[in-house]
């Protein structure tokens, strides 16, 4: 598909996908590009009017299953909105803000805030003791691990607030923190900005990418130094990731990006097109297939991530700072046409329980006694059986003797 700002989608999208957007003005949206009459509307899931000043989506994520999402936004609450009744079930105050991350396990949920505190509370009951603990003084990213929901990342600028690896379920303790790379040929310290942190389908297995251009892989079991990085004197600033199976997918600040192959870290395997503005955030599906970015252009894109290709795109109409892709297990145009059969078949019954009206004529009696005062002529019901059968006698020997007329007519002609 050819690079365009329009709304476009490829005849060859034919998942049944689901994406949650949230924006810089506080809009969270719903686009289902599924939908065969319009794959492009968008529908607001929270009331515009109200939206204030400082209700821009800095965090977006899903709970124990894809059936719930929490928004976190700017202020000092989070969201967490139910897809099941489109309606948002809870609303949680928070001590900090804004939320950078989020992880929910068991009844608690863990909230990372720019500061370097992250804050666990209890969803059920708000009486139950809070814990926070300190990575640092500035994060930019909290994430979940996939396969142990107990353990939580944190990432952001400066040394001191490198990769950290926290186990929630046991009261915050501290079980990983990364090291930086040796100093450079001038004995100066490599300089660290882990803009965002992520699992790679395993507890034990990290990914970093950071605004200062480099992509980082981390093995606890092994060492706190990187295992293999991706580093490039071109300015390409990093600024989000997600990771499946072998591969790391990131977006940079200038529009770009880019696929790298964990097994050989020394440059990228795949370039996505199509971006204008810097890209925000990015998500895969379930089968790690399909990538979801939000872009600083207004735009949400879905790629292939082997073939490459733009797949969907579509116009948010405000900058998209977050997003969320799912797999629905409703298919949209069910609903569509049923409400057309259903149209179809009031329209037809209708038409035959419509009646036609005749046109009123005024009545003139004297015409109306005459037609009944009128002898019925030829009229089977009055004619008795007898004069039938003598009706029908006469009608054969007529025929008759036609039959011989004709017949000595022919002789005397011979």
């Amino acid at each position: 598909m050819k690079w365009s700002t329009a709304n476009l989608k490829s005849p060859n999208y034919t998942e049944n996908h689901e994406l949650y957007v949230g924006t810089s003005t506080g809009t969270f949206k719903r686009f289902v590009p599924a939908f065969e009459e319009n794959p492009f509307v968008q529908r607001n899931l929270y009331d515009i009017n109200q939206l204030e000043k400082d209700d821009r989506v800095t965090a977006l994520s899903f709970g124990n299953d894809t059936s719930e999402i929490f928004i976190g936004r700017a202020k000092e609450s989070v969201h967490m909105h139910s897809l099941r009744s489109d309606t948002v079930e809870r609303t949680i105050e928070l001590k900090f803000a804004p939320v950078v991350g989020f992880a929910r396990f068991d009844d608690y949920l863990a909230a990372g805030f720019s500061n370097g505190q992250v804050q666990r509370i209890s969803i059920e009951s708000s009486a139950d003791s809070e814990l926070i603990i300190s990575s640092g003084d500035d994060m930019s990213h909290l994430r979940q691990c996939p396969t142990n929901r107990n353990l939580v990342a944190t990432g952001g600028k400066g040394r001191q607030n490198n990769l950290k690896v926290f186990d929630m379920a046991a009261d915050g303790k501290q079980i990983f923190t990364s090291k930086n790379l040796p100093n450079d040929y001038l004995q100066l310290e490599v300089p660290v900005w882990d803009s965002d942190v992520g699992f790679i389908d395993s507890p034990h297995t990290l990914a970093t990418c950071s605004r200062y251009g480099y992509v980082r892989l981390y093995d606890t079991r092994k060492q706190r130094r990187p295992v293999q990085c991706f580093a490039t004197e071109e300015q390409m600033s990093f600024a989000t990731l997600v990771a499946h199976g072998n591969y790391i997918y990131t977006g940079t600040t200038m529009g770009a990006m880019k696929a790298f192959d964990i097994r050989r870290m020394k440059t990228f395997v795949h370039t996505y097109k199509g971006f204008t503005g810097a890209i925000s955030d990015v998500s895969l599906d379930s089968t790690g297939k399909y990538l979801a970015s939000a872009s600083l252009d207004r735009y949400v894109r879905v790629h292939h991530v082997d073939s490459t290709v733009l797949l969907y795109q579509c116009y948010v109409k405000s900058k998209a700072t977050r997003v969320l892709i799912r797999q629905s297990a409703e298919n949209p145009n069910c609903s569509t046409t049923e409400a057309t059969e259903e149209d179809l078949d009031k329209t037809e019954n209708s038409r035959k329980k419509k009646k036609i009206v005749k046109p009123t004529v005024p009545e003139d009696k004297e015409y109306e006694d005459m037609f009944e005062n009128m002898q019925t002529i030829c009229d089977d019901d009055d004619v008795s059986d007898a004069e039938k059968e003598e009706e029908k006698s006469k009608k054969i020997g007529s025929k008759r003797k036609g039959d011989r007329n004709f017949n000595k007519s022919k002789k005397k002609k011979e």
